[in-house]
């Protein structure tokens, strides 16, 4: 059984002797719960996991050490308090706005965000490794367990993953820490820099699916997709352009497994299965494009 905020409240060392507490539900969260808590001035935020997180492969230790080595390089909040078995997460409030869908599509401020990915890909080494082709066999088979709504063609485009996960294996890929859900309600704009919050799914990864999983909700077309990379590498090669369209594939389709998993994590699924037939629709386009064995072949060659 979770605890309660007010439990929370009552473990946290540092605000035992606090003369004034208050809080307030903070708007969205699609897994969890998180309560904005001001104790003597100072703000907060008590984030309380769902039941069953484990399902969508958030391991909570692992979660701690990640945002953890993240907030040294100033992109993540600052730790305060964390319950790892119990999944609970205390952190330092960030103050600021979430840029709009449009916004985040601009190259200004693709390159505020590449700018900060940058910072904790260049920081502490993170707990654990992340891959999303694991991940995507793994929500397969949970969502397949409970019942979920997998389409017909869930097998064939399985089969198409599978041979992208060979073609990217002959490449190189760029290990460093990654947060892999870069998705707009996760990133503040603090007024300096983007900050980033939500650290579920961070771990040891390849860079190129840490940008290939911000493009899927951010970059639609060749162009924008060429201004995230020359912003990051500074160059755009065809290795490195295709890598990154290959992993957009495999981006949509963990998207989509992933609201299908989470039917049975959530306690507001409203809209879960039009989302996930939304990232297959876009998976399936995608595979569909007649550049897809040029990509292939260009990534096996970097």
């Amino acid at each position: 059984m979770s605890l309660t905020i007010e439990q929370v409240i009552a473990r946290v060392p540092s605000w035992e002797k606090a003369s004034t507490v208050t809080m307030s539900l903070l708007p969205g969260g699609i897994t969890n719960i998180s309560y904005l808590v001001d104790v003597d001035g100072e703000a907060f935020v008590v984030r309380i996991a769902a039941r069953n997180g484990d399902l969508l492969g958030i391991d909570r230790r692992r979660e701690h050490q990640c945002v953890t080595a993240a907030s040294q390089t100033g992109v993540a909040p600052e730790v305060i308090y964390s319950l790892a078995d119990e999944g609970i997460l205390v952190t330092r409030f960030i103050r600021g706005r979430r840029p709009s869908p449009e916004e985040m599509a601009r190259p200004e401020m693709m390159e505020r965000v590449v700018r900060s990915m940058r910072r904790y890909h260049a920081g502490p080494m993170f707990e654990g490794s992340f891959s999303p082709f694991e991940t995507i066999v793994e929500y397969q088979r949970v969502a397949h367990q409970f019942g979920a709504p997998l389409p017909q063609d869930i097998d064939p485009i399985q089969a198409r993953i599978r041979e992208i996960e060979a073609a990217l294996r002959r490449g190189q890929t760029l290990v460093r820490p990654c947060h892999n859900d870069l998705w707009g309600p996760n990133l503040i704009d603090d007024g300096s820099q983007v900050r980033i919050v939500d650290w579920e799914y961070a771990g040891m990864g390849d860079v190129c699916f840490d940008l290939a999983n911000f493009a899927i909700h951010s970059t639609a077309s060749d162009d924008q997709d060429e201004v995230l990379l020359q912003a990051y590498f500074g160059e755009v090669s065809d290795a490195v352009l295709a890598r990154l369209k290959l992993l957009k594939i495999v981006a949509e389709f963990r998207e989509a497994l992933w609201y299908l998993v989470a039917l049975n994590v959530s306690s507001n699924t409203s809209g879960f299965t039009r989302h996930a037939e939304t990232h297959f629709d876009r998976c399936r386009q995608a595979l569909n494009d007649a550049r897809l064995p040029v990509w292939l072949d260009q990534v096996a060659r970097e």
